[in-house]
């Protein structure tokens, strides 16, 4: 999506500084599945404890020293915040990014991961600085460390405060680690001023460090597009690279040797050619993100041979992007000539569940919807994944043997 960017009015050349406010985000376009509860929870409970604060004067009671730290103050120090410009930056981050994070973690384990956060990150203070304490920035930055890891892809719509004052619309991984370089800098500068940048580095590495972690043992919900997948992506991409580079044709198998000496060559197809120029144009287009053009090119791929799928992460790529296009017909071909060609995929509960939604849902074959629903959850583990099925079935349970027959 290109960036946009809506000009205001101009300010001097020494408002461009480095200064968290400068950079104020906005909005994000990740969408939510449901109502992220427990982070709106934690909002009111930092708003509540900060009125609390400043009404009882709670503030060097509740600190962290880190000259005689307690239990007790690993917990509260993240509660209290200097002033209103200081809780109203912590909260606007904890709004924008925990959302989507609260989503994908579940009400239990992100209040958890939050209160962990702020935990380690306070430890982190303790070990590495002298005084005093306070602020939910630790935590916050453990929650945008977890979002620029399950959603890398993502982009964020910010108001910047630079030579112009505008909004623009870029990546939210530039924006977060822009916040991170910042705080890694300033740490180990002699002009860090009155902020605990160790604190906010700490939380960011204990954020990315444990959702790295969770995804790679399936702890987490999965998708495409999450750090993990994508490294898992390019990795496969570069030992294709490294294969053909060496030499290797990955159209050219031909089968087992013994089969091959029992039975004559099979026919070159016709436009072969063809074949291997659109599907290096789609391998191409999807290095380049471009997948509205991977799946043009995989239509005009399929209409050569039908039979044609591509390797495991790009048919799923494309399979995807067909059905945001809502070319429901030709997403549930992808996917199933995917299920076919890879049947030991480790997520192979979840393109059955797509399939048995794209089935109910937009191209009203019960039957294969049903059955492809109660295959998904055997394997699913989800809670959510799990009562999306369970609806879904209970949904199309009348109307199997109604729909329409494959062809």
């Amino acid at each position: 999506m290109p960036s946009r960017r809506l000009l205001f009015f101009i300010l001097p050349p020494s408002s461009f500084i480095l200064h968290p406010y400068s950079m104020i985000p906005l909005r994000t376009d990740s969408r939510l599945r449901a109502t992220p509860w427990m982070n709106w929870t934690i909002i009111a409970a930092n708003v509540a404890a900060f009125v609390v604060q400043s009404a009882l004067g709670l503030t060097e009671k509740l600190a962290l020293n880190s000259s005689d730290p307690s239990v007790l103050h690993f917990f509260t120090y993240s509660l209290l915040h200097a002033d209103v410009l200081h809780l109203a930056s912590n909260m606007l981050f904890l709004y924008i990014f925990g959302n989507n994070v609260n989503d994908k973690m579940g009400h239990v384990g992100y209040l958890a991961f939050y209160l962990a956060g702020g935990i380690f990150s306070g430890v982190a203070y303790v070990l590495t600085s002298g005084g005093f304490v306070i602020g939910a920035s630790g935590a916050v930055y453990a929650v945008t460390g977890a979002y620029m890891i399950l959603f890398p892809r993502a982009h964020v719509t910010m108001l910047y405060f630079w030579f112009y004052v505008g909004v623009i619309e870029i990546p939210s991984a530039w924006f977060i680690g822009f916040f991170f370089a910042k705080d890694l800098f300033m740490n180990f500068s002699h002009d860090g001023g009155n902020v605990a940048h160790a604190a906010h580095w700490a939380g960011a590495a204990f954020g990315c460090a444990v959702t790295s972690g969770l995804l790679a043992v399936n702890l987490l919900p999965r998708d495409h597009f999450d750090v993990v997948a994508l490294f898992k992506q390019w990795n496969r991409r570069r030992q294709f690279r490294d294969l053909t580079a060496s030499g290797y044709d990955p159209f050219a198998y031909t089968g087992p040797r013994a089969a091959v000496e029992n039975r004559l060559p099979a026919p070159a197809h016709p436009m072969q050619d063809r074949i291997h120029e659109l599907r290096g144009q789609i391998s191409d287009a999807i290095d380049k993100d471009d997948f509205p053009k991977a799946a043009d090119l995989y239509i005009q791929l399929r209409k050569i041979d039908p039979e044609q799928v591509l390797a495991r992460q790009a048919q799923l790529d494309v399979a995807a992007q067909l059905a945001s296009q809502q070319l429901y017909p030709a997403a549930a071909e992808a996917y199933e000539l995917f299920l076919r060609h890879y049947k030991n995929f480790e997520q192979i509960e979840q393109v059955e569940l797509m399939l048995g939604l794209i089935y109910a849902r937009y191209l009203e074959r019960y039957d294969r919807a049903k059955e492809y629903l109660i295959r998904a959850m055997a394997r699913l583990h989800g809670e959510r994944e799990l009562a999306l099925a369970r609806g879904e079935l209970k949904r199309i349970e009348p109307l199997a043997g109604t729909g329409t027959a494959p062809a």
